[in-house]
């Protein structure tokens, strides 16, 4: 699971529901991260920091007895969950608030109607899924590109990490889009001007500012655009 979020220097690991500590445990020895484990059972919390300091990092791990729903895990950058579907789907509005880019795994359970970014076969023989906090990017933008384009605006349709939307040209030119993705903060679409010429936008968001390319062939002219409105996503 660790693995798979990639953790790397630097990462903080919350580990939902957290047990024995294992979790967290290992991604301080085998990644030399810090990590945090919230756990109701104040047993498993004393055990967990009992395992830690036997495994020698209790100084980059810390345990706290907590209701999973109340306690504020928002610092994490990656989360990792074995909880069950109906404790993912409680918990999943709160996720999707989390930064743009936080990793998310849960072991054996999904998360509702939020498709995994990826599906991972464990050497026990069950699943994971892996999630990545995308950004909040519903609503219309205000473009800047190339001038042969004229791009003008942009308005996005999102549902978590997919989106499609609308992009207007200049003339009033509109055009549909769709499967656009989403990776954390990094958007990326296609669209097909009225030449039938394809074009793919690549860009990343930042609050309400958005900074990329627009790419035709072996052409990448710089674009940038404006948040105009803000929408509840989807």
């Amino acid at each position: 699971m660790l693995s798979a979020a990639n953790v790397k220097t630097g990462d903080i690991v919350f580990d939902l529901g957290s047990g024995d500590g294992v979790i967290p445990i290992e991604a301080a020895k085998k990644f030399g991260v810090s990590a945090v484990g919230i756990e109701y059972n104040p047993d498993l919390v004393e055990l967990s920091k009992r395992n830690a300091k036997r495994a020698g990092v209790n100084d980059k791990t810390s345990f706290r007895r907590g209701d999973i729903f109340v306690e504020d895990f928002s610092e994490a950058t990656v989360l990792t969950l074995y909880l069950g579907e109906s404790l993912n789907a409680r918990l999943m509005p709160k996720i999707l608030k989390m930064q743009p880019g936080t990793r998310v795994v849960s072991n054996t359970f999904r998360m509702d109607a939020w498709i995994p970014d990826r599906e991972i076969n464990l050497s026990s023989g069950g699943q994971a899924y892996l999630w990545i906090v995308p950004a909040q990017i519903d609503g219309q933008w205000e473009l800047k590109g190339p001038p042969e384009l004229n791009l003008k605006r942009l308005q996005i349709r999102q549902k978590k990490q997919f989106f499609d939307g609308v992009i207007e040209l200049g003339n009033r030119q509109k055009i549909f889009f769709e499967d656009g993705r989403l990776q954390g903060s990094r958007l990326k679409f296609e669209f097909f001007d009225r030449d039938k010429k394809r074009h793919s936008i690549e860009a990343t968001v930042l609050h309400e500012q958005l900074e990329g390319v627009v790419i035709e062939g072996t052409s990448r002219t710089s674009i940038s655009g404006i948040r105009a409105a803000l929408h509840v996503p989807r």
